[in-house]
Parts: structure tokens; sequence; C-alpha cells
């Protein structure tokens, strides 16, 4: 039941993208809320504590979705090698992104973290075969330029250590989808989201007996909150894949950055200057622009 043209009367199309709009729109929030209070939390708690808690709320969700959904078979594989390697890519990935925002502005890492359809393209076609062309080129070139306008190399007080571990989850972000779209055809979303959610518990578990914090039931609810966001997130996001069209859904990931900018300004004092801002634009508008590009290559 994902979407495509013909799955749906004529009659209600517009309202299956309506709701993959609205899920897609909650998605933006649910994820910038996770990402402010992963800052938030993050300076009293170790990186590895609140993803530990995250991933505890994940596992039992996914497991519990994939009980009454599927029965067990829905935790077999025969493809546990691809699982691995993407739970591997998922983790690193996160890692990279969630250390870039203890280190750097909310909107300044996200911004850069979005940019990950700029090495989608290029990531696409060398090892998929397609080749970006005509204004994907360009938009490639433009979201470059960005990138250099958010971590404005000349200037003096960039945190070199946050904006490469940005840049490289957002290149971690692209493998992830290159391995996602690899994997789709035979394995089912919640299968691979529960994989990748058991990679972050196994590996966040093992750092505990070093890392560990007591916590207050304030804090802890917190970190709940953390998690369920998340984890609302992607379902969220999964939905808006299944009522709109990818290249729709894809787009509106986007608006993640106006929550990013808000929550950065509203919890941490943090508003971009009209370089980041200016680059941020860039970013976006290139992300869209290879968005809406690959949507007429595959009509």
């Amino acid at each position: 039941g994902y979407w495509r043209p013909g799955n749906f009367p004529e009659g209600r199309l517009s309202d299956f993208r309506t709701r993959g709009v609205v899920f897609a729109g909650l998605a933006a929030v649910l994820f910038s809320s996770q990402d402010a209070l992963v800052k938030w939390l993050s300076n009293d708690f170790s990186l590895f504590q609140l993803l530990f808690v995250r991933s505890i709320i994940g596992v039992i969700a996914l497991w519990v979705i994939i009980r009454v959904r599927f029965g067990w078979a829905g935790l077999m594989t025969r493809r546990p090698g691809g699982h691995l390697l993407r739970a591997l890519s998922n983790l690193v990935a996160f890692l990279s992104y969630y250390f870039a925002i203890t280190r750097m502005p909310l909107a300044d890492a996200t911004s850069l973290v979005l940019g990950y359809p700029l090495f989608l393209a290029l990531l696409s076609g060398i090892f998929l075969g397609e080749h970006p062309r005509g204004r994907q080129v360009l938009a490639l070139i433009a979201g470059f330029v960005g990138v250099m306008f958010v971590v404005q190399p000349s200037a003096e007080n960039v945190d070199w250590l946050g904006a490469g571990a940005a840049v490289f989850g957002s290149l971690m972000f692209a493998v992830l989808g290159l391995q996602t779209r690899y994997l789709s055809k035979t394995e089912t979303t919640e299968l691979m989201v529960f994989s990748a959610a058991l990679s972050f518990l196994v590996v966040t578990g093992l750092t505990l007996p070093f890392v560990w914090q007591p916590v207050t039931v304030v804090e802890f609810g917190l970190m709940v909150l953390m998690g369920s966001a998340g984890i609302l997130g992607q379902y969220c996001l999964v939905s808006g894949f299944r009522y709109a069209p990818v290249y729709l859904v894809g787009a509106l990931e986007y608006t993640g950055l106006i929550w990013a900018i808000l929550f950065g300004w509203r919890f941490f004092n943090d508003f971009p200057s009209l370089a980041v801002l200016g680059g941020a634009a860039l970013i976006v508008t290139s992300g869209i622009v290879i968005v809406q590009a690959e949507k007429l290559r595959i009509r």
C-alpha cells in the first residue's frame, strides 16, 4: 500500500497526498524536538547514555509492532549481513550527527546534515549508475557553496571537529539511504528500523559501566520523551512515504531546519548568522532541485 499514482481512486488522491504531507510535517517537528532534547541533556549526560534510553524505547515499541503485524516471521531475514551493514551505517551516521549538535548550534549542524541529498546524488552515480545531470549538477555545486557558507572555513571560531562530524554524518546518511533502498526490495521497514535500534542498544549498552550517571525523575522523563519523539517521528515519516510520493516527502524533510532554528533560538539562545542562513537556503534549495529533478527522471 505505498503511494503510486494508480493505487487510489482519482477523487481521493488529493486526500492521500494531504495525509502524507501532514505526516511528513509532523515527522520534521518530532525529529527536531528529539534533536533539541539530545542537545539539552548532553550537557549533563553522555551521548551513549542518552542513546541507550532512546534505543530501549525503540526496540520495545518496534518488537511489539512487528509481532502484532507479522508474528514471529516478521523478525526473520535471509539477509543478516545486509541488516548488519545498514545498522552499522545508521549507528555511525547518528553518532556523528548527535556529536555535532553537542558542539555546534542546532541550526548549523542540521543545515550540514540536511545536505545528504548532495552526497546521495553523487553516490548513486557511483554505485547505482544513476548519474546526476543538468540541473542536478548545478544543484550539487550550489549545495557545496552552501556548505561552505555554513562552515565558514575562514572564520576564527569554527568548531572544525563538530563541523567535520556533521559533514561526515551527512555522508553516512546518504550511504544509509542507498542501503535502505537496496534492502527494501525484500525487507520490511519495521525490521530494518528494529535491527538498527537493536544495534544502538547493544553498542551503547556496552559503554554504560563507564558513562552512566544517576538521573532524576524529571531527567529520565525528558529522556523518555526524547526516545518517544524519535519513534513517533519514524512512524510519521514511514506513513508519509505510504501516502505521498517520495519526492514530496523528501522535500518536506527540509522543514526540519525551520524548527531547528526556532528551537536553537528559544532554548539555547543560538540564532544563525546571515551567512549561515544563506548557506542553509542554498543547501535546502539544491536538495529540493535534486529531488524534483529525480521525480522528472522516473516519470
